[in-house]
């Protein structure tokens, strides 16, 4: 049995610039349908015709009915975590396995060199638009370079400020859009270790 290695938030800031991201693209499962671009404005009552009517996104100038910029990374490039075959990801018994969760929306590629957390907060998310995502596209999702790391005690424990940034393209492999992701990762309640 190999242990995993435990990486220290200095590890981290030393890999700043690297691009984990690996070789292989995370091409979304399956192209922007009406349907789904529908379903996802009804709920929350999206009335931008360039969402709803192809005459009028065309009229506007867009090859198609345009998905919502707020679902480009979580709905529009998702790419499913199980399929039948696969080994379950909700055990049985939880108290032995706790790596049951969602699916991942970062790119297969190496794991950030980073410490393990108890508990994360999303700080912000930067979102540079270049081409519109619209029904048909198909998207995929490439690279996962660590752009910064700043550890800090902060009153809710012990962790560290980073920002990972990946890039979005659409099936004819141009740029639809450049996301910059941070979180705050920490222990709750730890304190900084004494050097």
């Amino acid at each position: 049995m190999t242990q995993e290695r435990q990486y220290t938030w200095e590890d981290a800031v030393a890999a700043i610039g690297q691009d984990f991201g690996g070789d292989a693209d995370h091409v979304a499962d399956e192209a922007i349908e009406v349907t789904a671009v529908i379903r996802y404005c009804e709920p929350w009552e999206i009335s931008n015709p360039i969402y709803w009517d192809k005459a009028v996104a065309k009229q506007a100038g867009y090859s198609n009915i345009v998905a919502p910029w707020s679902g480009l990374r979580q709905t529009w490039a998702y790419k499913g975590f199980w399929r039948p075959g696969d080994t379950t990801r909700f055990p049985k018994d939880v108290s032995k396995d706790q790596t049951a969760r969602l699916g991942s929306f970062r790119p297969a590629g190496k794991p950030l060199p980073l410490p393990r957390t108890g508990q994360g907060i999303v700080t912000d998310l930067e979102i540079e638009f270049f081409e519109p995502a619209c029904v048909g596209d198909r998207l995929n999702v490439k690279g996962l370079k660590l752009v910064n790391v700043r550890p800090r005690q902060t009153r809710v424990g012990y962790g560290a400020f980073y920002n990972t940034m990946s890039e979005l393209y659409n099936q004819r492999g141009q740029l639809v859009a450049r996301f910059n992701f941070g979180l705050y990762s920490y222990i709750p309640g730890a304190q900084q270790p004494q050097r």
